[in-house]
């Protein structure tokens, strides 16, 4: 008893003084986490802890002149407040807060400067590749770009280098690795955030990832539970169902979460999905029609299923409780204590606050689950439950809150190494599914290129990396053209791209998820064929774009090229991946030598658009 003296007296001093604790109080905390965990637990009340068991986001803080919300990147007393006085556990941050390392590392010291005693969980979604928030940082080429490399230990190098980077900014929760398995080529939502469609590839990416950044105490999260992949819908926007059945789940999406639980992957995050085989009971929707319970709010599927079958015992947290899934079918109060009540820890982001009138709702929040616990013994003894996890986590990994040097920060973040790491990567995942004698193209001076894409700012991307390509190669006037067309519309000026492509040697159509019937990008095909133009389709985001197209010369996959963020509007956020497309485009003029051979191999079936027939199967990948 001696030796709980210490801890006793501290866990009554945290409730006196109500302010930060110290880093020499929290090591004696982290010597006896579980007997701290339940001092701490004893001594809240109902309100601390619901505050330590939300994550909430603040991407903005009020409106501008024009009324569009100033993003959220200073820290301010408003917030300071909301942090202290609601007691919160911890905060999400954006692409819209993360500006620069030195302003990053400011902003993050200072959230955790306004905290009640423990350190708050600072998380973010760096997934690398499609998903990545940190402005300067090093994004690598993404999951699905690591899964066509086949090399698992590029996926632990992934992980260091998010975790060196996340560490020295003061981030100690990432939002991943994806376990998903894409098995729909139709799927809105997942596509190359996930390493495969076949889960054996999925399972050891993913514990490679999560060993490199366990490596810089950074947390970790499988999402998106029960799975995510075999989906048509966009959950940011509709509800979507799972069509498996148990059997097929337990053959397809299941594996993944089984192996890395069982490797040390620290919270799981739900899905806003419906899968009925798993619960087949409905829920009255804010219209009053009946839907499919979400597996966010389903006590089977989330205690059922993750806590007693697969015996999952740390933290679960929702996908954000904002998307339309959640938040235009059901009351936002409703469903967090329903989601607390079906075994989840910790609700993400159930209120935007991104002003001063979000207090309000917040207000409603607390209140609104205070009443329901006084009133549910239930639920009162889920969030006594799940903010005992949230705490015992906090303490068993010893998650701290010392203030973070920008000068480290700025050693770290995107050094030349990680960099260099990063291109590696992206050259090793670019894989060439068709080639008709077309590739590789010899870059000579004079050439003249014409780039096609959706996107103005993506054309232009990809022609100013041909003209940095040329002058590595001291070539001189190599002439290119930027196009924006819808690939996907039926509107093109035929007469003008028919002379757009007769004035060019190479057409390059730079396609982004396309579906059927792309009319457009047929088009352009068509014409480039018919006037015996050499023309390669580079499928800029899921590999499946060939699937739709005929009489395609060459096709290669690069996993990635995301459109501009709204934030950020001068800066692709993949152009690693841009340039190691182009780079395999061509050989050296001199040589003949391909600038970069292509080894990687195709992680996904690409199907027929019925999903009947392989197009290409998975290990396919061609090479010069």
């Amino acid at each position: 008893m001696k030796k709980l003296a210490p801890l006793t007296s501290l866990l009554l001093a945290m409730g006196a003084n109500a302010a930060p604790l110290a880093q020499e109080k929290l090591q004696i905390l982290w010597q006896q986490p579980q007997q701290s965990a339940q001092q701490i637990i004893d001594h809240m009340s109902l309100r601390e802890m619901i505050g330590q068991t939300l994550m909430l986001d603040f991407r903005a803080w009020g409106k501008d002149d024009k009324e569009q919300p100033i993003p959220f990147n200073v820290m301010n007393k408003e917030v300071t407040d909301i942090i202290y006085k609601y007691r919160l556990g911890s905060v999400i941050l954006f692409r819209e807060n993360l500006i620069t390392t030195e302003q990053t590392v400011k902003l993050i010291n200072d959230i955790q400067a306004a905290r009640d005693g423990l350190p708050l969980f600072i998380s973010v979604d760096q997934e690398g590749g499609y998903v990545t928030r940190l402005r300067e940082g090093t994004e690598m080429p993404g999951n699905m770009a690591l899964g066509a490399t086949r090399n698992p230990a590029l996926a632990e190098l992934s992980g260091m280098i998010h975790g060196a980077e996340l560490a020295s900014l003061g981030f100690n929760l990432n939002f991943g690795p994806v376990v998903d398995v894409n098995s729909n080529q139709n799927n809105p939502v997942i596509g190359v955030r996930s390493y495969s469609d076949e889960h054996p590839m999925v399972t050891t990416m993913a514990n490679s990832y999560v060993k490199g950044i366990h490596k810089y105490n950074i947390l970790t999260s499988a999402k998106h539970f029960p799975g995510h992949g075999n989906v048509a819908v966009d959950s940011h926007f509709g509800l979507p169902e799972v069509p498996y059945s148990v059997k097929e789940w337990s053959q397809t999406d299941l594996p993944p979460f089984v192996n890395t639980l069982a490797n040390g992957v620290d919270t799981v995050m739900t899905a806003h999905v419906v899968f009925p085989s798993l619960d087949d009971s409905k829920l009255t929707t804010l219209k009053g029609e009946k839907m499919g319970t979400p597996a966010t709010l389903s006590k089977k599927i989330i205690d059922g299923v993750l806590r007693k079958q697969l015996k999952f015992d740390g933290l679960v947290l929702t996908d954000a409780m904002d998307m339309g899934a959640i938040s235009s079918n059901f009351d936002m109060n409703w469903a967090v204590a329903t989601a607390y009540k079906a075994g989840v820890d910790m609700p993400l982001m159930p209120i935007p606050m991104w002003g001063d009138d979000a207090r309000i709702k917040l207000d409603n929040l607390y209140g609104y689950l205070t009443e329901q616990a006084d009133q549910d013994p239930e639920l009162k003894a889920r969030i006594k439950e799940s903010a005992k996890r949230v705490v015992l986590s906090k303490l068993k990994n010893r998650i701290d809150a010392e203030p973070k040097d920008v000068a480290k920060a700025l050693a770290v973040v995107a050094s030349a190494q990680h960099k260099q790491f990063e291109d590696m990567v992206a050259e090793n995942a670019v894989t060439l599914i068709k080639n008709d004698g077309v590739l590789p193209v010899a870059l000579n001076s004079g050439k003249k290129i014409l780039v096609i894409s959706d996107e103005q700012p993506r054309s232009d991307m990809m022609t100013k990396h041909i003209q940095n390509l040329a002058k590595q190669l001291d070539l001189t006037a190599v002439e290119t053209t930027a196009r924006k067309v819808t690939l996907m519309n039926n509107d093109l000026d035929t007469e003008a791209l028919q002379r757009d492509i007769a004035h060019n040697d190479l057409v390059i159509l730079a396609t982004y998820n396309l579906a059927a019937n792309p009319v457009n990008a047929q088009k352009i095909i068509n014409i480039a064929n018919k006037a015996s133009k050499k023309l390669v389709v580079i499928s800029t985001r899921n590999p499946y774009d060939i699937a739709y197209l005929n009489g395609v010369q060459a096709n290669m996959a690069i996993y990635g090229i995301t459109g501009f963020d709204i934030t950020n509007n001068n800066r692709n956020s993949l152009e690693t991946n841009i340039k190691a497309g182009i780079l395999t485009l061509f050989k050296n003029p001199d040589t003949a030598a391909p600038l970069n051979n292509p080894t990687g191999k195709l992680p996904v079936n690409i199907k027929t658009e019925d999903g009947k027939n392989v197009l290409f199967p998975i290990n396919h990948g061609l090479n010069f």
